[in-house]
């Protein structure tokens, strides 16, 4: 056997010892049958059997363990886990692809290179990143992860929270307004959330998530709102908001 090789769907994947993601293929058809909702049209798309189809899924779910579909009535619907997969595969197949374009056809100019708060960049900015290179398709944009103050130069563009003094001469447009708030689980608020509404009020005892990157949000949080935190609270912190979600 070819070290190399992926093996047929629904084999053992030889990149579950050697490595933490499956194989492209595997990749592919879970992709397309997320997208389409329907391992028929899938196989349709990708010129392959729904045998073919259903055993790239079955090889992802043995080796992750986790089920990505259910199915239900001659149809599948995605799983909370395989809700993550397809946003995750869906966003880096696109990237892919811009990159794939930007190799046979490179760009005239140089890349525009866009700064922008890690969060924001994979929930909100790579989601639209299709729509926005459809309309655009001579524009080569280059994303970099970053916050706080930027050094135009290197940086073309920048989205970042308006809580720090922009230097002169730098033009800026509002986008949105941020909205903080505390969120949680349904099970967790069940347990320890009291009341409703404005009336809420964590137990004592909670514990509280913070981000090392916005060390002081549930305080500033508490100041806005008006409200007192359990002066008991536990606390837990992760290096970035993003690692919390």
């Amino acid at each position: 056997m070819n070290p190399h090789d992926d093996g047929e769907p629904g084999s053992l994947p030889a990149w579950r010892s050697r490595a933490a993601l499956p194989p492209l293929g595997a990749l592919r058809c879970f992709e397309a049958a997320a997208r389409l909702g329907s391992f028929t049209r899938a196989a349709q798309e990708l010129h392959l059997t729904h045998g073919a189809i259903s055993r790239a899924v079955r090889s992802i779910e043995d080796a992750l363990g986790v089920g990505l579909f259910e199915r239900r009535s001659q149809r599948v619907h995605l799983t909370a886990a395989g809700e993550r997969l397809r946003d995750a595969a869906a966003g880096a197949f696109e990237l892919l692809a811009a990159t794939v374009r930007e190799l046979r056809e490179p760009s005239r100019k140089p890349a525009l290179v866009l700064s922008c708060e890690p969060s924001l960049l994979m929930r909100w900015l790579i989601p639209r990143l299709p729509a926005w290179q459809a309309a655009h398709p001579r524009i080569a944009l280059q994303l970099v992860a970053g916050g706080g103050p930027v050094g135009f130069g290197e940086v073309d563009l920048a989205i970042r929270r308006n809580d720090f003094a922009w230097e002169r001469g730098v033009h800026a447009l509002h986008l949105f307004d941020e909205r903080v708030g505390p969120v949680c689980s349904p099970a967790y608020r069940d347990a320890q959330v009291g009341g409703s509404g404005r009336n809420a009020r964590l137990a004592a005892g909670s514990c509280l998530l913070h981000s090392a990157t916005r060390a002081g949000a549930w305080d500033a949080w508490a100041r806005a709102a008006r409200r007192k935190l359990p002066a008991d609270a536990t606390a837990q912190t992760f290096e970035h908001f993003y690692f919390s979600l």
